[in-house]
């Protein structure tokens, strides 16, 4: 479209046509097609309100016309178009200067760049990215009590017995993968297809059936971002907080990216909390009893709660004394998750919560912070207990506004199902559940072997000479996933079908174990079950209490 400026005068008129203003296009990613970047959208603003007014300049003292309502609209549409173009062109400069740093500055070389060239960070990014740096590095300086070859304990500095205890690490991190890389390049020109997506895949997207594995296998992380991106148009959370799909596309890449490939909690661990999450919420109609903050929150939360996990436990990081047993001294490992889903949250490339008001912001960042603290198993027993107390309450609000649900009930459900969708693969089919249980036992028999190269006390019931895998099993469903689903089914009933699957789950185990071991075979291997943590105590305090204080950041 093009400007056309009338400028009036005393005795002539001059009509004056600027050249017409370049325009960059995209596909609509929302609509199935490939979207493609820079995501400049069409950058002039409407001709039909350019052209409903003129600009008029007198020598005259008169005042000039007042503005019609209409004019004055279509002024504030223009003005907000340019706002949009120029922010998307600083955004997508900011991401050239990050490629550019990525491919050919050297370290130390910024300095000498001039300041169109110098990388441009938020203080919260520059926090995060402090933060997060080496987590796992054993840094520690404290007197410690280790025992000698002779029993007889002997009081070191800390720094000795670290240097003895990774010295075939070489000083490096201690964890079972290195950290994820992203390209800037790979977002900045961010290229996907929706359309790619099988509709075999679409139809069991809310159903538990979905099969991550041939994905897994082949290391294919791009499909599951693409599916995760049809949950949330299905949610209808794109319309609802105005995500733009490219957005959307460069938050999945960038968290995805900070996901190590170690057996267990890795990219696919999150994708299927997250996709078990969205059958929760549609399939069992969950979302009746939630507003779209709340969903939001619950799905963002999944895609975000093992990020980084180095497949070692907190457990681990306190025996190992690593930088984040000291930064943070509660809920460890789930913390530095916290912390990473902030980070890439806190750059505008990937803030798909941007255009959240300060008050839904604020509210968002809380609920964030609650679903991945309450995945901390040490907190499983308070979070039962909330539930048992609690879920007749919460069950009258059905087929009411989500809004009429007490702020503290609301807590308690979201963390709940967050819980149960964390413990998710004894719900699948058996096939699938096999394969998830398989995977956890091979993350928690590599750290028993990492305990022993690093001369820590290796833990009992991750001794791979003692474990029975069905025994673990038996346990884990007996004691923890049973408990929890089934207080949770009383608010929504249609888990129903879901308990009916893990029942038939824990009675395949059973059969395993009674068919390949003897009843003093099972005996000998640990009663506790793999999963099972010391439990925070419980001092009947609110939940959201109680997490509020397990946070390290607030």
């Amino acid at each position: 479209s093009q400007r056309r400026t009338v400028v009036k005068s005393k005795g002539n008129t001059s009509t004056v046509t600027p050249t017409p203003t370049p325009t960059a296009t995209t596909s609509s990613a929302a609509t199935g097609g490939v979207s493609v970047g820079p995501s400049i959208r069409s950058g002039s603003p409407s001709s039909s309100c350019s052209s409903s007014f003129t600009t008029r300049t007198s020598t005259s003292k008169s005042h000039p016309r007042p503005l019609d309502a209409s004019t004055r609209e279509c002024l504030s549409q223009d003005v907000s178009q340019l706002k949009d173009d120029l922010r998307t062109a600083r955004l997508e400069l900011s991401l050239i200067v990050k490629a550019y740093h990525q491919h050919y500055t050297k370290p130390n070389e910024e300095r000498y760049l001039p300041p169109e060239l110098k990388v441009q960070t938020t203080p919260d990014a520059r926090m995060f990215e402090k933060m997060l740096e080496t987590p796992f590095v054993p840094t520690v300086r404290e007197e410690v009590n280790t025992p000698n070859l002779t029993g007889i304990v002997e009081t070191i500095d800390a720094e000795q017995a670290i240097e003895k205890a990774t010295s075939t690490l070489n000083g490096e991190e201690v964890a079972l993968a290195l950290p994820g890389f992203l390209y800037y390049h790979d977002i900045l020109v961010p290229c996907f297809n929706l359309n790619s997506v099988n509709q075999a895949d679409l139809d069991l997207l809310p159903s538990l059936d979905l099969d991550v594995f041939p994905y897994h296998d082949e290391d294919d992380r791009e499909y599951p971002r693409l599916l995760t991106m049809h949950m949330f148009h299905q949610l209808g959370l794109m319309e609802m907080f105005k995500i733009d799909d490219i957005c959307l596309y460069r938050f999945l890449r960038t968290i995805s990216s900070r996901y190590r490939t170690v057996p267990f909690h890795n990219w696919f661990h999150a994708f299927n909390v997250t996709q078990t999450m969205f059958h929760f919420l549609t399939d069992c109609q969950a979302k009746q009893l939630l507003g779209p903050l709340e969903i939001l929150a619950l799905m963002v939360g999944s895609l975000c709660h093992d990020a980084d996990h180095p497949g070692l436990n907190n457990t681990f990081q306190t025996k190992a004394l690593t930088k984040i047993a000291t930064l943070h001294k509660k809920s460890t490992l789930e913390n530095h998750h916290l912390l990473h889903g902030y980070a890439a949250l806190s750059t505008p490339e990937c803030n798909i919560v941007g255009k959240l008001n300060s008050r839904d912001k604020d509210q968002f960042m809380r609920y964030m912070r609650d679903l991945i603290l309450s995945t901390d198993l040490a907190l499983h027993g308070i979070i039962l207990r909330n539930m048992k107390e609690r879920k007749k309450y919460i069950a009258k609000m059905i087929g009411r506004s989500p809004a009429e649900l007490d702020s503290e009930d609301t807590i308690i459900l979201m963390c709940c199902l967050m819980k149960c969708a964390d413990l998710s693969n004894e719900i699948r089919p058996r096939n699938l559940s096999v394969k998830w249980a398989k995977m956890v036992m091979q993350e928690f028999i590599r750290q028993s072997q990492t305990e022993a190269l690093m001369d820590l006390p290796v833990t009992v019931f991750m001794d791979p000479s003692k474990i029975i895998i069905a025994k673990e099993q038996i346990n884990f469903i007996t004691n923890l996933c049973m408990p929890l689903y089934q207080n949770l089914a009383a608010v929504c009933p249609q888990l129903g079908n879901d308990i009916k699957q893990m029942g038939s789950n824990l009675a395949e185990w059973e059969h395993r174990l009674q068919s390949f071991y003897a009843p003093s075979q099972a005996a000998q291997s640990p009663n506790k079950s793999i999963w099972e943590r010391n439990q925070v105590k419980d001092k009947k305090q609110k939940l959201s209490d109680l997490l509020g204080k397990q946070a390290s950041h607030k």
